[in-house]
This record gives C-alpha cells, structure tokens and sequence, in this order.
C-alpha cells in the first residue's frame, strides 16, 4: 500500500469509530423522549349519545320563546374513565375548563371573500363540574351551568377535562375534549315526554330529542339567538 494514503485512512477510522460512540446516546435519548408516560383520558356524553354532547336547556321568561314550556334542564352528565398504562387510577387532581364558542361577522381585516363568519372562543365560568366515582379512575362527571339564565349565553361550548398523577417526584398529565350544547328551549317540535317530583318537591323534565333533528348544536344556537332577536354581532 501506498504510504501517502496512511494519514487519510487513519483519519476515516478515527471519525467511525466517534461516530459510533455517540449514536447510542442519540437512540437513547430519543426512545426515552417517545416514551414519556401519560394518562388516558375519556369522557362520553349521556344526554345525546348520537350527537356526541351534553345538553343543557335554560327555559325561562328570558330565554323561552313564546309558546314553549318553562322547563329547565341545568346538568349535563359525562362517563369518564382515567387509565394509566391501561390500568383504572384515580387522579391527585382534575380540572374542567368549559370556552364558549361563538359566531360573529367579519367586515374588517378579512383574509378573504370566503371569511363571512369567523368563530370566536371566549373561556367561561358558568359552569361547575364535579367528578363522581365509583372505583378508581370510573365514574362520572356532572357539569352544572350556574350562570345567568340569557339568550346571550345560548351557543355550542367545549369542555376540556384534564387530571394528573403524582408518581412519586413525577407528574402525569392527561386531557380529553367534549362538548356541551346550551339551548334557551329545546327546538323545534321536542316536548318533555315525563316530569319526576323530586323529594325536594322541584320537578325533573325527560326529554326525548331537545335538538329535534339538527344535526349540530352550532345550528339550533344559531337559529334560537335569530328567533330571540340577537343578532350576529360584527367587527
């Protein structure tokens, strides 16, 4: 072998062998970054298992339109379920976080002429949630609305349900997003089909479909805010 070509050989080999010391810690540090542990999270609506969301009807003097029932319906329920490597476990902590949805109609700034309306998130304290379980990580939630009962408030809200564990110095997080539909009165033709009297004495109404063939929530706010003359508001 031609001794001219030694440096540069040598050098090669030297290069191959660094490189192969640092690529394990490169694979190790990746692997341990795409295994970082996390909770599951999962939540399904009761009130309209079909259209995937709670309901929750206001139904008064300031939200009814003419000719409907006052009969509210303040609670919207959730079954959730929270695993950790697929074993049921109870959060240290839980939190719900419930943002309005909301349409209005840009005039200004448009980014085009197919902008007509633009939705609109405002994050609310209307409502109250509290966990119900049964067993560890089973249960569900009850998620109250406690606000003022008005046409304002009618609109499609998303609820964000988060919980944590503390194993020991290290927290997991975990997050599952639902919906919940706040309606001034139950649409078009839906009747409460039974009313129970509670031991309190207050009555509990049933419901058989308070959407009533809309097929998103979104839609039925729209057309309720329009019929109580609230209109669209604009920037």
């Amino acid at each position: 072998m031609n001794k001219r070509y030694l440096p540069a050989i040598a050098s090669l080999l030297m290069i191959a062998v660094l490189a192969s010391s640092f690529l394990p810690v490169f694979a190790v540090s990746a692997l341990r970054y795409r295994a970082d542990p996390v909770l599951v999270v999962k939540t399904i609506a009761e009130d309209d298992e079909l259209r995937q969301t709670g309901i929750i009807l206001m139904a008064d003097s300031q939200t009814n339109f003419k000719g409907t029932p006052l009969a509210s319906k303040l609670l919207a329920q959730y079954k959730i379920i929270v695993t950790y490597n697929g074993v049921p476990v109870t959060p240290t902590s839980y939190t719900c976080q419930i943002i309005e949805k909301d349409k209005y109609n840009p005039l200004k700034n448009k980014q085009g002429t197919y902008e007509n309306l633009v939705t609109s998130v405002l994050v609310t304290d209307n409502f109250i949630c509290k966990w119900r379980t049964g067993k560890p990580g089973v249960g569900v939630l009850d998620l109250y609305y406690i606000g003022t009962r008005s046409g304002q408030f009618i609109a499609d809200y998303i609820v964000v349900v988060s919980a944590t564990l503390a194993i020991g110095r290290t927290v997991v997080y975990g997050a599952e997003m639902q919906d919940v539909c706040v309606l001034g009165w139950p649409v078009g033709n839906a009747q409460p089909v039974w009313k129970i009297t509670k031991p309190d004495g207050t009555r509990h109404w049933i419901w058989n479909d308070p959407l009533d063939g809309f097929v998103s929530c979104e839609d039925a706010a729209l057309q309720q805010k329009d019929m109580l003359g609230i209109p669209i508001p604009w920037t």
